[in-house]
């Protein structure tokens, strides 16, 4: 027979989890609503408009080393004082230096490295991409 202590626990567990998806399922119901009404809003003053072809915007998820904006404000700090073109590893390494974040485990510098990059590719205007031997580095247009 299984511990009391660990049936107690996951019992717990699950009964979170259970409220959880009941809020979710709640929050979703109201969610549809609300499109609805507003898609009937919309049509209200463009009968020929067709909601449903709206592309839904994409939410992405913060994290908890930046701030909104602050990821790239520090990439072109580091950038503008760099004598040549820097990897988005290096450029990682020196904001997590200025910063200063802890590089606790190879995971979380990839992680940081990577929202580093999500940031690059969203500045193509200002910030140009060079490859050279296959090792790609940027740099201020």
């Amino acid at each position: 027979m299984a511990e009391a202590h660990v049936i107690c626990a996951l019992r717990d567990k699950r009964s979170e989890l259970a409220g959880m998806v009941n809020r979710l399922e709640r929050e979703l119901v109201e969610r549809r609503a609300s499109l609805t009404h507003l898609d009937a809003t919309m049509r209200l003053f463009d009968p020929d408009l067709r909601p449903e072809e709206i592309r839904p915007r994409r939410l992405r998820d913060r994290n908890a080393w930046f701030r909104p904006g602050e990821c790239l404000r520090l990439i072109y700090d580091v950038l503008r004082h760099a004598p040549k073109p820097l990897t988005a590893r290096e450029l990682a390494e020196r904001i997590m230096d200025a910063k200063p974040i802890p590089a606790a485990d190879d995971r979380q510098r990839a992680l940081i490295q990577k929202t580093i990059l999500g940031s690059l590719n969203r500045a193509k205007e200002t910030i140009e991409r060079t490859g050279t031997e296959g090792v790609v580095r940027w740099r201020l247009s």
